[in-house]
């Protein structure tokens, strides 16, 4: 496919966008190495913020991603809106950065095909492999940057044996190398499209075990993790609706973001359960609780009820073709 264009050579803003989102945290990168943000915090005339300092993002919503403190030794404070300076090593922060960005840019390419569905947006497709590639090389950044820390391969190896959260990363790693090694139109012809298909099926379960990487190295805050699977919760079952022929109509979008949010709720209160022991009931009953902060689960309720009416204005004033929407 024409690189920013369509097959018929005209400029595609969809595909312009999607490459400027995947060149958005490269761009915040660079602005923080360019500022001196990397810089120790005791360093004279090299202070300033690093990527968690507090101005770029609350504190929560940019905490560690797809490769956490393990990748690298344990460090305070979230890539984005952490509360401590980058510290002594700031390739440890460099990883979290890229790690939750490569994280967010799953979600978002595996949003594309919904979002195609429920605001009658046929071009958007043309975003979905450079989304995808974008993930994927920032996953490979990460990794990168992760061999650069430890500085031997053999010490690597070690800890991607030894410890289990970051063998789940790295069977994540091969998973989306195999899947970015056979994005491109001559793959699809060589392997032959339902065994194409068939192979990019990983992408759900290699974005579930990232996922579950980015929770296992967390210790106690897994708000982010939570948030973010809670989203892949509603990606999967607005799938499922899909496959038994629910359509897209507004009380199944709305049933989907309720039953999302319950789901990203029960997944909270079971993990600390798991990890701290906490009584689940009391996890649950905190998510009724706004006095210090909106709970995930009430996040993606509200994403996902923010959709189903979205998605039926647009609808209304740009309705599907008949044939499509005769299972709606």
């Amino acid at each position: 496919m024409p690189f920013l264009r369509e097959n018929s050579g005209k400029l595609s803003p969809e595909k312009i966008g999607a490459l400027l989102v995947v060149l958005f945290p490269l761009g915040l990168l660079l602005a923080q190495a360019l500022g001196g943000g990397f810089a120790a915090p005791d360093a004279p005339g090299l202070g300033g913020p690093g990527l968690d300092a507090p101005g770029l993002g609350a504190p929560g919503l940019g905490a560690p991603g797809l490769g956490g403190p393990g990748l690298g030794g344990p460090a305070p404070g979230g890539a984005l809106g952490g509360e401590a300076a980058l510290g002594a090593r700031p390739l440890i922060q460099i990883i979290l950065f890229v790690g939750d960005w490569a994280v967010r840019l799953l979600l978002i390419s595996l949003a594309v095909t919904p979002a195609r569905r429920l605001f009658n947006w046929p071009k958007l497709l043309l975003t979905r492999r450079t989304l995808g590639l974008g993930a994927a090389f920032l996953i490979g950044v990460h990794f990168v940057v992760y061999l650069v820390d430890t500085g031997s391969l053999a010490t690597a190896a070690s800890e991607i044996v030894l410890r289990i959260y970051l063998t789940i990363g790295f069977v994540a790693l091969l998973a989306f190398a195999a899947l970015s090694a056979t994005s491109w139109d001559g793959a699809i012809r060589g392997l032959g499209g339902p065994r194409w298909n068939r192979l990019h099926q990983l992408v759900y379960p290699a974005t579930a075990l990232a996922l579950l990487h980015f929770f296992m190295q967390q210790k106690l805050d897994v708000t982010q993790p939570v948030l973010m699977t809670g989203f892949f919760v509603w990606l999967m079952g607005w799938r499922m609706m899909q496959h038994y022929g629910r359509g897209t109509g507004f009380l199944n979008l709305s049933a989907l973001a309720a039953a999302s949010g319950l789901l990203t709720a029960l997944i909270e209160a079971g993990w600390y359960a798991a990890a701290t022991g906490i009584d689940p009931a009391r996890v649950l009953a905190a998510n009724l609780s706004f006095a210090y902060a909106i709970s995930p689960s009430w996040w993606v309720a509200g994403a996902g009820l923010g959709v189903a009416l979205a998605s039926e204005i647009v609808l209304r004033l740009r309705p599907l073709p008949a044939r499509r929407t005769a299972r709606a």
